[in-house]
């Protein structure tokens, strides 16, 4: 989070104040995308901090407090979803800055190329490819990432639900409708195409 302020102060707002002169599909596509990714950069990290510090919130309750713990002996199920939901948190607040990294580079990098006439005509397409591709990849991993860390409580829900008693039960209750939610939530990730990769395809078709 620190590396992310720093370089929000230093590097300063990417977005263009004037229009460029050039290739009209070109300028749109990149003055577009400069300011998707410049606007948005902080949301995707605001999610996945949300979601990081709400799945290591859960798991360290279930692990330390060991509920159908029998004696000294934890229960296995409890265990295994309790580290997999603290593991897909731990991964999303690495993913979350990655993402941070691919929206602030991807504007400055449009920004270059809206002031470079030349380097536009020459490196647009290009640029626009290799944007969609990463915000693909990165799409997809958060959705693996997501719906793993639903797995996980859905899995610690309906242990507590099945085997638990009183409070315990009506906890796993809850705890399995929140798991599915976000296993739903995870799920949207993979249909569909992300902003980048539809500005790619509209710009191709306009060239």
């Amino acid at each position: 989070v620190l590396i992310a302020v720093l370089n929000t102060i230093f590097v300063g707002r990417a977005y263009a104040n004037t229009p460029a002169e050039g290739s009209e599909p070109l300028i749109h596509a990149l003055t577009e995308l400069e300011k998707a990714d410049w606007d948005n950069r902080w949301l995707g990290y605001g999610i996945a901090l949300f979601g990081a510090a709400t799945g290591l919130g859960l798991g360290a309750w279930a692990l330390y407090g060991q509920p159908l713990a029998q004696g000294e002996h934890p229960d296995p199920a409890v265990t295994a979803s309790s580290l997999l939901i603290v593991g897909s948190a731990m991964t999303q607040i690495v993913h979350g800055g990655m993402r941070y990294d691919e929206r602030v580079r991807g504007a400055l990098q449009a920004r270059e190329l809206l002031e470079d006439s030349s380097a536009r005509e020459l490196h647009t397409m290009y640029f626009l490819r290799q944007r969609a591709k990463a915000a693909r990849s990165t799409r997809f991993w958060g959705g693996v990432m997501t719906t793993a860390q639903g797995l996980g409580s859905t899995m610690l829900g309906l242990r507590l639900w099945l085997g638990g008693e009183n409070s315990t039960r009506t906890t796993g209750i809850v705890l399995s409708g929140l798991g599915l939610l976000n296993m739903a939530i995870g799920a949207v990730h993979f249909p569909g195409k992300p902003r980048s990769e539809r500005i790619l395809l509209r710009t191709e078709e306009e060239q």
